[in-house]
């Protein structure tokens, strides 16, 4: 059983309203922030990535070979195009270093569906479209990419990421990434 204060300790006029102010002052300042913060663990990685596409996204097959230096460390990655998904609709993966993926994905349509309090989304692949992503783990401050389909040079190009901060967990908990995203169009 909870008592006043008041009936706990006789108190003038005067006294009952400096503890009423105190008390609320005490709420406030639970309320505004003054509990200690808990932070998830929700984790991120650095890093800068290349969406390739041509206009009308459309992927010639061949054999690709792409030349890619990551702030003068120079790599290749090979792969065989053949203009068809894998098996459950999925393109091509190519780890070509610790740090650097190439995959060849298909371009979906997505719509989304809201039935009272949720929403789903459901994607589908759009027949004979595709994208190629350059994906490097880290910040590096350049990155230079040759594409060669069947000995030929389809594209080459330097990017110079641009990378904004992100705080999965909030600014005061951490950690920070740093990522860029850039796209570009192949003839």
């Amino acid at each position: 059983m909870i008592r006043p204060l008041s009936r706990l300790v006789r108190l003038g006029p005067c006294a009952r309203k400096a503890a009423s102010l105190v008390a609320g002052l005490a709420t406030i300042a639970a309320a505004s922030g003054c509990v200690p913060k808990q932070c998830t663990e929700i984790g991120c990685i650095d890093g800068f990535s290349i969406t390739t596409a041509t206009a009308d996204k459309r992927w010639a097959p061949g054999e690709y070979a792409l030349g890619i230096a990551v702030d003068g460390a120079e790599l290749s990655c090979a792969y065989t195009w053949t203009n068809t998904p894998q098996v459950g609709g999925g393109g091509v993966f190519v780890q070509c270093s610790p740090a650097v993926t190439v995959s060849v994905d298909p371009v979906t349509r997505c719509t989304e569906t809201s039935d009272g309090d949720s929403v789903s989304q459901s994607c589908t692949p759009i027949p004979g479209q595709f994208t190629q992503r350059i994906a490097v783990q880290g910040t590096p401050v350049r990155v230079d990419v040759v594409v060669q389909r069947d000995g030929a040079v389809v594209g080459e190009r330097s990017f110079t990421p641009a990378y904004r901060s992100s705080y999965p967990n909030g600014e005061d908990c951490g950690p920070v990434c740093r990522q860029d995203a850039q796209d570009w169009e192949l003839p």
